[in-house]
């Protein structure tokens, strides 16, 4: 299963390239997003209410994360959570929750 969704406005950033699908190592969803072309996963748990997990740095190259600033190597080394959007986490599953396979 995976969804696809149109960009999501956030506290002034804009989420694009948002894919939705079902997690492999935990009962839960991972949410693929790009911000200002670098990518990030967004791990939700399945529970009820459905809770979010941590949002992890998934970039291709070593960068400096436009979000937090910090130097981040390529995914698998780099899959670092982003700091400054854990803070948003509750704001962004609110804004994706309607597009969300959950009961």
């Amino acid at each position: 299963m995976e969804i696809m969704m149109e960009e999501v406005k956030v506290r002034g950033l804009t989420l694009k390239n948002i894919k939705v699908n079902e997690a492999s190592g935990y009962n839960g969803m991972d949410i693929l997003f790009t911000i200002q072309d670098q990518q990030y996963n967004f791990m939700i748990a399945k529970t009820n209410p459905i809770m979010p997990l941590n949002i992890l740095h998934r970039f291709s190259e070593k960068s400096i994360c436009h979000v937090c600033n910090r130097t981040i190597y390529p995914y698998p080394v780099g899959n670092q959570p982003c700091l400054e959007l854990k803070k948003l986490d509750k704001l962004i599953l609110d804004k994706l929750i309607k597009f969300l396979p959950v009961k």
